[in-house]
């Protein structure tokens, strides 16, 4: 509490606002902290990805009053960027495909249906989350057993391993939106002579539509971000991702910097485009997971 003279009334008792308003600074100055400190490499790279081979190499290095130039885009593009953007784009269009489909399906049986082993099934699924992000733990034994199959250096080998990959989360996202649905709406449909396949195919996905964004977004992110296992598992230069072609940048003589920052940038672009579409629902479907899962 803080106590200030002032001449009407003799004394004035202020602080809540004082202290409420301290915060919102701190809270300011730490955002603004937080922004300077994840925005200063993009924009590095940004200005890099911009400059003259020489100017690169300059030291201190120049903010402003460089050559601007595009000859690193043109060079990217020419050198495999635009067949790395392709298939990645194929791989991560088609993971998102299935890891809904599958997804909705399995989300939808595991909180409408019962049916044996179903918890032990679902803490499966949930024991598989950590494969999204540490896929790597359990890379040399997928190649193995890939291998074994024939399934390596493949158009579709990627795709299979993203979506089993990401699935598990998938999974867990939309059961949550699924729970949130009241069982009556369904208990409605079918009073209208609605099908099974009709609710799940057409009614399900319209009323749980954040939590099916979210995991869209999360699967296209998996997928679009991987570099582990698609330098294990694909050999051919034609199947590359995108971040296969931004590591063979590293050239063994050295690094091309220009080239390495300019297919960095582009590499951003398609992230920055589906998280401006689905960004919203995005935290919605996943609050709504997280509550309901």
């Amino acid at each position: 509490m803080i106590f200030k003279n002032t001449k009407k009334n003799g004394i004035k008792i202020t602080g809540n606002g004082d202290i409420k308003q301290g915060a919102s600074l701190l809270e300011l100055a730490l955002l603004l902290v937080l922004f300077f400190t994840n925005s200063t490499p993009i924009l590095w790279g940004l200005i890099t990805s911009l400059k003259t081979r020489r100017e690169i190499l300059v030291y201190p290095p120049r903010f402003i009053n460089f050559t601007f130039s595009w000859e690193h885009y043109q060079n990217v593009f020419d050198n495999g960027l635009g067949l790395g953007m392709r298939n990645s784009l194929l791989y991560a269009g088609c993971t998102i495909v299935l890891g809904l489909i599958l997804g909705l399906l399995a989300a939808y049986g595991f909180e409408r249906y019962s049916f044996p082993l179903k918890k032990i099934l679902f803490y499966i699924v949930i024991a598989g989350i950590p494969l999204s992000i540490g896929s790597a733990a359990m890379l040399i034994p997928n190649y193995l057993y890939m291998m074994n199959l024939g399934l390596t250096n493949k158009w579709y080998t990627l795709i299979l391993l993203y979506t089993a990959y990401n699935l598990p989360m998938a999974i867990w996202i939309m059961k949550g939106g699924i729970e949130a649905i009241p069982l009556e709406i369904e208990d409605a449909a079918r009073i209208d002579g609605c099908s099974r396949a009709y609710i799940i195919t057409r009614l399900i996905p319209r009323l749980c539509l954040p939590s099916i964004a979210s995991s869209a977004l999360f699967l296209f992110i998996g997928a679009w971000n991987e570099f582990i296992t698609a330098a294990v598992m694909i050999d051919s230069p034609n199947l590359r991702s995108i971040q296969l072609v931004i590591y063979y940048f590293r050239g063994f003589f050295g690094t091309d910097w220009g080239g390495l920052m300019a297919s960095a940038m582009v590499a951003v672009l398609p992230i920055l485009l589906v998280f401006s579409v689905l960004g919203k629902l995005m935290v919605s479907g996943l609050t709504q997971g997280a509550v309901k899962g």
